[in-house]
Parts: structure tokens; C-alpha cells; sequence
């Protein structure tokens, strides 16, 4: 499954519906409060949605993503629209078939969260809808359908379709009418296309989001329970329990550390240091910059900063080369991964996830304000490290009380395609500043 676009409509400052090109390299620019950090999170919260994990906008109290959006009131774009909905979609390709899903939220009746009232997936050669209705004594009704059109239309339990869990399979209808046998057929027939249930093709996919403020290195650590932590304190856990109980892992990890280390000019070597010989006991992380090794509290900021990130991109692949299920689509959501990084290494960590992204199953999409990392991206594609079609540049324009979304592409000389007239305006008057020209 590969996510090719992400749309949003009537959502805080987005107005008409906006279409983002994702790529395996994708990166969200504008200035602040323009949404950025808002495509993000409802980008997060659709892929937990479509993987039956639920709706939840607020998860901050949760540590599964670190985005807090507060109730409908506080999402749903502030209009003169009394019915107010907004919308959220993917479009995707998997096994050669396109597959748009778009899921549109209300708020609910007995509360105030955003609910699910209907999921649309559009198909190659047909569309199904599915509404909710929170009175349906039964989970599904077949309200209408044109057989020739492949269009159905479905009535659905709220709280089942709000569940959309693994057991959101075949429509389970309680009659044997000319329509409901069509749909069976023509679903019975997308099954065997897609070689799985269509409604599962993102179960497989995992995502998930960095903050753009890190946890503070510690001069030594307690083990605790592990968990996923968008801040970064579960890895210093992680790479502790590596070097002691999965020795050939936490090797490959570590030679992939280091080398980042010294192309960025951050660190020469990495090491953990276990005081009592157990699992249990503290410990240290430790660098060598420049020297003798030093405690990770000794060492500049931007290493124990940089350090959650690398060890989430880097990771995963590692993980799955040594199972042997297939490569599974891996999305992460970085903010502003530039944070106290000196240029070079801003620029170094822009190469390192382009080589990721060229792999095949790994994709970012990375906000950022760093001119470092989309021109080092610009001179990958100049390279051949990564193809034109796999890099996205996302200019996020405030327009009066609205905000567009602009998609930007490369040629393969790494020059921009489709630049908006105030793209980057700023940046060029005070470069005719500096050359002495007139504003």
C-alpha cells in the first residue's frame, strides 16, 4: 500500500478541500500558524482510524501521537454553515489498484469529540458509501445501489462503523435481495483484485509522529516500562535493552548511529553503559565527540535531540529484515526534526532520510523551516540518491482568513516545478537586500 495523496476539507484554517501530494519524501513548509502541524495530525489520526484503532483527536494523555485538537468545535473550520462536517481522505495504490477512502465527522449527539458519520471509498470502477445511523437495530442495510455504476450505498450501526476494526469485513445483510446480491459479487470480485478485503488494504500500514520538543538527556538512567513516547524517553530503554539482550540488532543500530554521527559532525561513537551488569540497574548513555567519551549530558543538546528521531527512522528496518513477513508501509511524522542541529547536520539528516525513503517502504513527512534539508534534498535528486517523483515540497500560503496548500515538484536537476508567486518571498527580498538591490 502506498498513500499518495491526503485530503482535508473544513478543517481550522482550511476552507475548500485541499489535496497534499505525499511521497516517500515529503515536506511541509510555511510560515507558523498556517496548519502544518494541523495536516499532521489529522493525517495520524485517519491512518490509526483505517488501522481499527479508532477516532481519537485528543491522544496527547495516551503518548500514541503527540498532537492535542482539543473537540469538533475546536477542528471542525469556524463558518457560517449551520450543519457543520469536515472531511478528511487517502488516496492510495495497492497491488496496481487505485483506492480513494474519505471518512466525514460530525460532532456527537452526546458529546462533544468528532464522530464518523460516513466513509466513502471510491474504486476504479465503482463507489461504495456507508453513513451511520445510531438507531439501526441491525449493523448493515443496503439503502440503494445501480448494479451497472458498481454504486452502493449502506446504512451501518454508528458504533460499528466508528469501531472500523478488524471484524469490519463482508456486510453481514439479513436478506437475499437483487441488490444486496450485487454487492456481494462486486465486493466478492475487488477481493479478489486487491488479494485481501478492501476495506483492510491500510491494517498493515504504521505510523507515527515525533515532537518538536524532546525529552532532556539524563546523566544517568532508571530503567522504567518501555512505551512509545513522541518526546523520545523510551529510547535511551530501548538501546539499553538492545546492547544487553539482542546483541546483533543493537550492532547493525549502532554501526547506522555512528555513521550518521560522523557524516553530521555530531559524534565519532555511541555507547551504553550498564553499572550493574543487569537489565535492572542505571545506566549511561555515552559519546565520543572530540576526546575521551563523555556522559550524553556533557555532549551539545543536539545529540540527545536528534537521537529519538534517528533511532525511529533507523530502526524499523532493521526490525523487519530480520522477520520474515513482508515489508510493511512505515509513515513517520516528524516536527521540525532540524531543532538545535548546526546546519551540516541539518543538511546530513535530509540525506539520511532520503536514502531511507529510496529503500521502498519507509515515507516521512517532515515540517520543517530548514532551507538546509530541502536543498540538500535538491541536490540528492541532482545525485540520483532519489527519484524527482519521490520528493514533495508543500508550501502551506495564508490567504486572508484561509490557508491553500501548494504542491510543489523537482525536476531531475533538483529544480522546483509549480512555485507559487509568494513562495519563499521573504527570503528573496532580503537576499536583494544583501546585494544591495531595491525592494
Amino acid at each position: 500500500m502506498n498513500i499518495t495523496q491526503f485530503t482535508m476539507e473544513e478543517v481550522r484554517c482550511f476552507g475548500e478541500r485541499q489535496t497534499l501530494e505525499i511521497r516517500p519524501l515529503t515536506f511541509l513548509v510555511g510560515e507558523n500558524s498556517t496548519g502544518k502541524t494541523t495536516a499532521l495530525a489529522c493525517f495520524h489520526v485517519l491512518a490509526n482510524f483505517l488501522r481499527g484503532k479508532g477516532i481519537d483527536f485528543d491522544a496527547k494523555a495516551t503518548n500514541s501521537h503527540p498532537y492535542s485538537m482539543g473537540t469538533f468545535k475546536d477542528i471542525v473550520r469556524n463558518s457560517t454553515i449551520k450543519e457543520k462536517t469536515f472531511k478528511l481522505g487517502f488516496a492510495a495504490k495497492y497491488n496496481n489498484e487505485d483506492i480513494k477512502t474519505t471518512i466525514e465527522l460530525v460532532e456527537k449527539k452526546t458529546g462533544i469529540e468528532p464522530v464518523v458519520n460516513s466513509i466513502t471509498m471510491k474504486l476504479t470502477d465503482g463507489e461504495i458509501i456507508v453513513r451511520s445511523e445510531d438507531t439501526m437495530s441491525r449493523e448493515f442495510r443496503l439503502d440503494s445501489f445501480d448494479e451497472e455504476q458498481n454504486h452502493y450505498r449502506i446504512t451501518c450501526n454508528t458504533d460499528r462503523l466508528n469501531e472500523y476494526s478488524a471484524y469490519f469485513f463482508f456486510p453481514s445483510f439479513t436478506q437475499e435481495a437483487k441488490g444486496e446480491i450485487a454487492f456481494k459479487k462486486y465486493f466478492e470480485e475487488k477481493i479478489k483484485k486487491f488479494k485481501c478485503n478492501p476495506w483492510d488494504v491500510f491494517q498493515d500500514m504504521s505510523v507515527f509522529s515525533t515532537s518538536p520538543i524532546r525529552s532532556r538527556p539524563k546523566r544517568t538512567y532508571d530503567p522504567t516500562r518501555e512505551f512509545d513516547d513522541p518526546e523520545g524517553s523510551d529510547v535511551p530503554m530501548l538501546l539499553m535493552r538492545l546492547e544487553a539482550t539482542q546483541k546483533e540488532k543493537w550492532k547493525e543500530l549502532k554501526q547506522q548511529l555512528v555513521e550518521f554521527g560522523i557524516s553530521s559532525g555530531l559524534y565519532q561513537d555511541i555507547k551504553i553503559k550498564n553499572f550493574a551488569g543487569s537489565l535492572g540497574g542505571p545506566f549511561q548513555l555515552q559519546f565520543k565527540v572530540r576526546g575521551p567519551t563523555s556522559n550524553v549530558m556533557d555532549v551539545g543538546y543536539g545529540v540527545s535531540q536528534i537521537l529519538p528521531i534517528l533511532v525511529q527512522v533507523l530502526y524499523p528496518n532493521i526490525i523487519q529484515k530480520s522477520s520474515s513477513t513482508h515489508l510493511s508501509p512505515i509513515y513517520s511524522l516528524l516536527q521540525q526534526p532540524e531543532v538545535h542541529l548546526h546546519p551540516r547536520a541539518q543538511a546530513e539528516f535530509s540525506s539520511l532520510l532520503a536514502k531511507l525513503a529510496n529503500q521502498g517502504n519507509q515515507s516521512f513527512i517532515i515540517e520543517t523551516h530548514s532551507d538546509n534539508m530541502i536543498d540538500r534534498a535538491r541536490i540528492d535528486i541532482m545525485k540520483g540518491n532519489i527519484s524527482p517523483e519521490d520528493v514533495s515540497l508543500i508550501y502551506f500560503e495564508p490567504v486572508r482568513n484561509i490557508v491553500k496548500v501548494h504542491n510543489i515538484g523537482f525536476d531531475e536537476m533538483g529544480n522546483l516545478i509549480g512555485v507559487p508567486t509568494h513562495y519563499r518571498d521573504f527570503f528573496l527580498i532580503e537576499s536583494k537586500r544583501l546585494m544591495g538591490f531595491k525592494e
